[in-house]
């Protein structure tokens, strides 16, 4: 891996009448940690290295885990090509500029060489740090930085070159031999999704029991919007204070959609201006339709069909009750995603029983049409209740997916790779 970038180039030389020779870029430190090099060796650090723009879904992920392990009282150091805007005590931004021309090989090449000198002249020998690195372009600096100091490293991946290209390229090849390399050196690999996590454990099977995926890291941040609800009930012809109810899931009996239509008479007695979204498709659809047809709820039903992404999410958002009817244990993901938008969920014990807990997180019905209209008018008629279900699913589903629960997990790691291997003697400036 390191062979592609040269080596002598990075590494500074322990000679003083030859260090100017190897001084790229002095980076600007924000943060009040002192200049010099620092041992800091009765302290634990984590030092990241991020090739991306700071406003990216990588580089926000960069600043979620920094502030977050920060919090922890343990040191981070960022090194990275453009400032990150933290405030945050304890989070130390290298900030190591660098070329914007030429190709993204030079490029990255240029971002490592600035990133390995910073990191050294940072660090002497002794200091006990954790190297973090984020997508391909990180895993050179922290590959050579693992040869030098003998510093285990984690390595974050959002996706492989092999799901974003089809690999005739000869840039793409090397991004896909860089990132198998630093699967295979990893001692832990995080990533966000488990489509992901699939081709990761073919492309390197041993790599399997380092991985950890993490897409409940971004979950709650993929429900925050500052949108106007209005505008998206009105793509579905829904007026902007229309109460609106949410299907998400299969069409199929198991999922219980065929109940919440026929309960949806029974909520509109009450409720004349309510509105039923349902997405989704399978088997139930044409059903569905037919008594949408027949009850007369063309009106007030949605049959939408498939949507996903960004779409749905906002959707789940801008509606006002996510219902959840099933007969037998189905996904969890809608009530999730509700608890993330901070949105009530009407549900059936059978749904999700470890996860439902009966008029603390949820408004919990039987799976009957009469139980399902009850439930709904509950909370239509009740915002205190449920604003108080919304926010007890929310909390849950933080401490479910804590972000310190990853750090823990990260520390774990770390600490056991520490304890196995003798340190060696680093090289410092």
């Amino acid at each position: 891996m390191i062979t592609a970038f040269e080596t002598e180039e990075l590494v500074p030389s322990r000679t003083p009448a030859r260090k100017a020779e190897y001084h790229i870029h002095e980076p600007h430190v924000s943060g009040s940690e002192p200049r010099r090099p620092s041992s800091h060796s009765d302290r634990h650090i984590h030092a990241m290295f991020c090739y991306e723009d700071p406003n990216s879904l990588v580089g926000q992920n960069v600043a979620t885990l920094a502030k977050a392990i920060a919090k922890c009282e343990t040191p981070v150091h960022i090194f990275a090509r453009k400032a990150f805007d933290l405030a945050t005590p304890g989070v130390y931004v290298h900030e190591l500029g660098g070329n914007t021309e030429g190709t993204l090989f030079t490029q990255v090449q240029e971002f490592v060489r600035r990133a390995v000198n910073a990191f050294l002249r940072q660090f002497h020998a002794g200091s006990h740090v954790t190297l973090m690195g984020f997508e391909w372009s990180s895993i050179p600096a922290i590959s050579l930085l693992r040869a030098i100091r003998n510093d285990g490293f984690v390595l974050s991946l959002h996706s492989l070159e092999r799901q974003r290209s089809n690999l005739t390229e000869g840039i793409s090849k090397y991004i896909e031999e860089t990132e198998l390399v630093g699967l295979r050196e990893a001692r832990l690999v995080l990533c966000y999704d488990a489509g992901t996590a699939d081709v990761i454990r073919r492309c390197v099977p041993q790599c399997a029991e380092r991985l950890e995926t993490l897409a409940p890291m971004t979950f709650i941040r993929d429900f925050q919007f500052t949108l106007d609800p209005a505008e998206v009930k009105a793509r579905f012809q829904i007026g902007p204070t229309d109460p609106t109810l949410l299907f998400v899931g299969d069409l199929h009996e198991n999922y219980g959609p065929d109940l919440l239509m026929k309960a949806m008479p029974k909520v509109l007695r009450k409720h004349k201006q309510a509105r039923c979204v349902f997405i989704g498709d399978g088997e139930l659809l044409w059903p569905l339709r037919i008594n949408s047809r027949y009850l007369l709820l063309d009106y007030a039903v949605r049959l939408t069909g498939h949507l996903d992404g960004q779409a749905l999410r906002e959707l789940i958002y801008a509606s006002d009750i996510i219902v959840v009817p099933s007969r037998t244990a189905t996904p969890w993901w809608p009530i999730e995603a509700a608890w993330a938008a901070n949105r009530p969920v009407v549900t059936t014990l059978e749904a999700a029983s470890t996860l439902i807990k009966p008029d603390q997180n949820a408004a919990v019905v039987n799976p009957s049409e009469n139980d399902i209209a009850m439930g709904v008018d509950r909370i239509l008629t009740n915002p205190e209740y449920a604003s108080a279900i919304a926010a007890e699913g929310r909390a849950m589903l933080e401490e479910r997916y804590s972000i310190n629960k990853v750090i823990a997990r990260v520390e774990e790691l770390m600490d056991m790779a520490r304890s196995q291997e003798p340190r060696h003697e680093t090289v410092g400036v």
